[in-house]
């Protein structure tokens, strides 16, 4: 039986020609404020194994070893190729910001895979049933597995949390107190706070009194074993396991829905409310912006997808001080 290979400072071992320039490539992006979490790390730990299997020694990213490496592979998806050549695009840029000449960047491949893609926006009928089966789950199989998965279903709907925010919450991080949640490293390292509602307290409070013995303010709010961040693959099972209980069909492109999509929901419930209560665009847009924890407005414009029943109105509003923000979508484009 293999192994498991050691880390040092939490970081695997790199063996190829940059395994004493990645480590400081990871510390000098985190240091920007990116994550750079174990999927990235590894993307590099790969691309470092592969240029020291065709005999790289020395500090070079030629045009060959850029093409041999992204070279698509059928029948993978294009996302995996599209990974390798930002792993490497990225690593070259740093190479020749440390002053490195015989690096080839990739700024000429023409293989750039696009995707339309398009956030899916779930109708209040359908967030009504996933909730309603989630209710049932509690009642009818009462366990930690299945109360906190409930309370993270919530935490994305209601607060617009991203995926890993919610999942890495410590105890220390929620004022049961104020109800508020600070988000200390959020995407990009923008910290924020955000308001929650007194109902949603009321139910982090019960979960901390239900599961939480003795807490301390480090202890994940969420947790597997030995108190360990809950496990995003576990999540995503439930997930998709609760959108066929819910009968919520997938994707016109045949896709399934992501927790993500909660978060695009969330924005566009809250922009709709905001809109309805008399609030100007003006002023929406950048406290939405400063509630998602966004660097620039212009992220969250992305995350503006209305539904049709509110599209119209909505466009019109807008259209006065951003008229390129919804842009018209001829008949036939899109999922329809």
């Amino acid at each position: 039986m293999r192994k498991p290979e050691q880390k040092i400072n939490g970081m695997p071992q790199f063996h190829g020609p940059f395994r004493e320039l990645i480590p400081d490539y990871i510390t000098y992006k985190r240091s920007q404020g990116y994550k750079y979490r174990e999927p990235v790390v590894y993307h590099l730990r790969e691309m470092d194994l592969f240029f020291m299997e065709m005999g790289i020694q020395d500090i070079r990213i030629t045009r060959e070893m850029y093409e041999a490496y992204t070279k698509p592979h059928p029948p993978e998806k294009e996302t995996t190729t599209q990974k390798r050549q930002q792993t490497i695009r990225g690593f070259a840029k740093y190479l020749v910001f440390l002053g490195y000449t015989d690096i080839y960047t990739g700024y000429d491949d023409t293989r750039i895979f696009k995707r339309d893609f398009i956030p899916y926006i779930f109708s209040k009928e359908e967030i009504k049933r996933m909730f309603g089966v989630l209710d049932r789950s509690c009642v009818e199989s009462p366990c930690y597995e299945n109360d906190a998965f409930r309370i993270l279903m919530l935490l994305y709907y209601c607060c617009g949390l991203r995926k890993a925010e919610a999942q890495e919450m410590k105890l220390g991080d929620i004022n049961f107190e104020k109800g508020k949640i600070t988000i200390l490293h959020g995407k990009n390292d923008v910290a924020r706070i955000i308001p929650v509602s007194d109902s949603l307290l009321a139910q982090l409070r019960l979960h901390r009194k239900n599961h939480l013995e003795n807490p301390s303010r480090e202890d994940f709010f969420f947790f597997r074993e030995k108190k360990r961040a809950a496990v995003a693959s576990i999540i995503y099972r439930k997930f998709h396991c609760l959108l066929s209980e819910a009968s919520i069909p997938p994707r016109a492109d045949g896709g399934r829905q992501r927790l993500h999509d909660l978060r695009h929901t969330f924005c566009v419930r809250t922009l709709e409310q905001m809109q309805l209560k008399g609030f100007d665009l003006y002023v929406s847009l950048p406290l939405l912006s400063v509630y998602l924890g966004h660097k620039h407005i212009t992220e969250t414009e992305y995350y503006l997808r209305m539904l049709d029943e509110h599209f119209d109105r909505i466009l019109e509003k807008s259209a006065a001080y951003a008229p390129d923000l919804f842009p018209v979508r001829e008949e036939g484009d899109g999922e329809g």
